[in-house]
């Protein structure tokens, strides 16, 4: 069944209740394939076509019994705390499903209950178990213009899995949910009121995580376009520093309501028996679908009160559907290439393995950090650099410092480089290549705290640009047969966001003119003429304007210039003095988000930043830092939605195949058939840089090609 903590996909149709029943029946993966004709066809056909993908997850999820550790056990273990203090600090925070998970764990009793007086989401469900009952109670669902709150039930993780049903509340007050199971879904009358239901023009529909739903609905056939509310979305828009939305917790926060869990297995665990309860996932959809409709008023009215209902409404909804449609399509992927650069680095690896042992003089065990201690610091005599509770530091830092001092130092360095290449992508991508040979990551939008979207399973957004080596896994991402791909991005639009609100001369005159802003930027810092600026110096001004965009100050600066900190405070302080508007920018900001406790983009968007109230100056500092971090990455990450939203609809109107794929930071990337190419290119420039009116001009870069890094170049 793979596992999606590590990324690692399944057998499709393959969820936690087959996969438990299977390893109970043939006892393991050989087992199984031993008796795949004892199987349905279909279950058959799907472990048979993904047998390389089942062996390589257990191969992957085995637990290494000699990983490098850092860290002692002993240092993990929970100490002595004072539970009313923490029942204080969970009652004060209103983390109450957190406070009843939290209790499990110490083995504490809960003792006075944090809400004694909050109302039980209890549903009386109503089972539509004959085509005829769920279509007329689909139309008569239909009648109506209020809100509707839906929930569905899945055989494993949600979205990636089959749906196994879906609850739709019919009355909120008597608390009645229908259920409709997946038997009765596929039914083709079914199927088209629910699609009247929840298509364009049908009845505002709100749900928690709908992006899952929307996959679960499209193996239906079945396009969900009305939707107003995604309980999830909108409780990160009024508090982005939440590292979890469980919809249970919501309920507790904003309805003053209890969302009852028991009776189904907990998300992510395997029924071991392989003999769940299939009234228990229906009772829990049915309860989850009563607790999205007891969150539609306070968010609803949070959103509003907050001035985030715009924002929510004309950006975030809209962008879970383009998201969700991303997902559906995924990205394609020349599987050979990727085996081939994983042998590539599988061998590179052994080379420079065979190299640390002769520079050590012994044969050992690279990835052992205890090891590797003795040999660098015992054997070869080297100066340690760092001290950690179980010895000297051996981690990348650490390393930086000794190089030039043994040759071990630079292949130790290019190792770990390769390594992770090998284990994070050479491995990685192949696991997630799905049997249509495309890889379907998920994107994000409740992750990031200033609004960036963010993706994993796999994590697009990393695959590596900085190195050579690195870049060559582009080459594996390429086009759908018959199609080419074309890629856009901002250019700068982090520096531009930041012209655009200091409304510093400098800067927008820069950009204005067309020039080199890197290199405008380094002649009014370094005094000198445009034509007499160094490579060098080029690079310093660069590494400040990028610094400003994430709240970089001097100590930062040091560090990535390689300078003392004096010097970088003295480059800073010429930027600042060359470009005095953006100083006043930076000051402003942080005195006002220090005033109100926030942080608000030009669309509306907030951040909550309490760290600048704190005692600590130290922690005062982060606040400060992450003040001037949340204006100009909240504002491109609003740009870039907006972006995105508008293509995707000019795409749908213009009719054609052209599709989007994916996003990756500031980056769209687009299968076009090739005699449609300057068509969708007029489209993706007037979606991008219309997307908002800055001070100066939001610029596109446009390339395409036949491989993600063909386009690129």
């Amino acid at each position: 069944r793979g596992d999606p903590s590590d990324n690692l996909p399944g057998v499709p149709g393959v969820g936690e209740k087959t996969a438990a029943k299977l390893i109970t029946t043939y006892g393991g993966i050989d087992g199984i394939y031993e008796h795949l004709d004892d199987l349905t066809p279909k279950l058959r056909q799907n472990l048979a076509e993904n047998e390389d993908k089942a062996r390589l997850n257990v191969e992957l999820m085995r637990l290494r019994r000699d990983a490098p550790v850092d860290v002692d056990p002993d240092d993990l273990r929970i100490g002595d705390y004072d539970l009313d203090e923490v029942r204080r600090v969970f009652d004060f925070f209103e983390f109450r499903a957190l406070y009843e998970r939290m209790l499990e764990v110490l083995g504490e009793s809960a003792g006075p209950s944090l809400a004694a007086d909050d109302v039980v989401l209890e549903a009386e469900r109503s089972d539509l178990a004959r085509p005829v009952d769920a279509t007329g109670v689909l139309r008569l669902l239909a009648e109506s213009t209020d809100p509707l709150a839906v929930a569905g039930a899945w055989s494993g993780s949600e979205g990636r899995s089959a749906l196994e049903g879906l609850a739709l509340v019919t009355d909120a007050e008597s608390a009645d949910v229908a259920w409709i199971p997946a038997s009765v879904l596929g039914d083709p009358s079914v199927r088209d009121a629910l699609a009247a239901l929840v298509g364009s023009g049908g009845r505002p529909l709100v749900a928690h995580d709908a992006k899952a739903l929307m996959r679960g609905l499209h193996e239906l056939d079945i396009d969900l376009r009305s939707l107003v509310l995604d309980t999830m979305i909108a409780a990160y828009l009024i508090d982005p520093a939440e590292s979890r939305y469980e919809l249970a917790d919501l309920v507790a926060r904003f309805a003053d309501a209890v969302l009852p869990v028991g009776d189904a297995a907990p998300s992510g665990q395997l029924d071991l028996d392989g003999g769940g309860d299939p009234g228990a996932d229906a009772q829990t959809a049915a309860r989850r679908a009563l607790g999205v409709h007891a969150l539609i008023s306070p968010l609803t009215e949070a959103l509003d009160s907050r001035g985030l209902g715009d924002l929510n409404r004309d950006i975030e909804v809209p962008l879970i559907g383009v998201l969700a449609r991303m997902e559906i399509l995924g990205v394609g992927v020349d599987v050979a290439e990727l085996r081939r650069l994983n042998t590539e680095l599988t061998a590179r690896c052994e080379q420079l393995r065979d190299l640390i042992c002769a520079d050590a003089g012994e044969e050992f065990n690279v990835n052992s950090t205890v090891k590797l201690r003795e040999i660098l610091f015992d054997r070869l005599g080297l100066a340690p650099q760092k001290k950690t509770k179980t010895g000297y530091s051996t981690d990348a830092a650490s390393l930086e410092k000794l190089r030039g001092q043994h040759p071990i130092i630079e292949h130790l360095l290019s190792y770990r480089e390769v390594e992770k290449l090998r284990s994070t992508y050479g491995v990685g991508l192949l696991a997630e290549v799905a049997p249509d040979g495309r890889i379907h990551a998920t994107f994000n939008q409740t992750v990031a705290r200033t609004g960036r979207l963010s993706s994993d399973a796999p994590n697009l957004h990393n695959i590596p640009v900085r190195s050579e080596l690195g870049r060559t896994f582009r080459r594996a991402f390429v086009p759908a047969e018959g199609y080419t791909l074309l890629i856009a991005d901002y250019n700068q639009i982090e520096l531009r966001c930041i012209a655009h609100l200091a409304e510093d001369p400098g800067l927008i005159g820069a950009f204005e003119s067309g020039q080199d802003i890197h290199n405008a930027t380094a002649a009014r810092v370094f005094g000198v003429d445009p034509t007499e600026v160094t490579l060098e110096q080029r690079s310093k001004a660069k590494m400040v304007s990028y610094g400003l965009a994430y709240g970089m100050e001097a100590y930062g600066l040091a560090q990535r210039l390689g300078v003392g900190v004096g010097e970088a405070q003295q480059i800073l302080d010429a930027y600042f003095e060359a470009f005095p508007a953006v100083q006043a920018y930076m000051d402003r900001t942080v005195a006002e988000a220090r005033e109100r406790g926030y942080t608000e983009t030009l669309f509306g968007r907030r951040r909550q930043i309490p760290e600048l109230a704190s005692s600590n100056f130290r922690i005062r500092q982060a606040g400060e830092r992450q003040a001037m971090n949340a204006g100009i990455q909240g504002l491109a990450a609003d740009i870039f939605k907006v972006a995105l939203v508008r293509l995707d609809q000019l795409l749908e109107q213009a009719g054609g195949r052209s599709r989007l794929i994916l996003q990756v930071h500031d980056e769209v990337i687009c299968e076009v058939p090739p005699a449609d190419l300057d068509q969708v290119t007029a489209l993706v420039l007037e979606a991008m840089s219309g997307a908002f009116d800055l001070r100066v001009p939001l610029e596109v870069n446009l390339s395409s090609g036949d491989s993600w890094a063909a386009a690129k170049g």
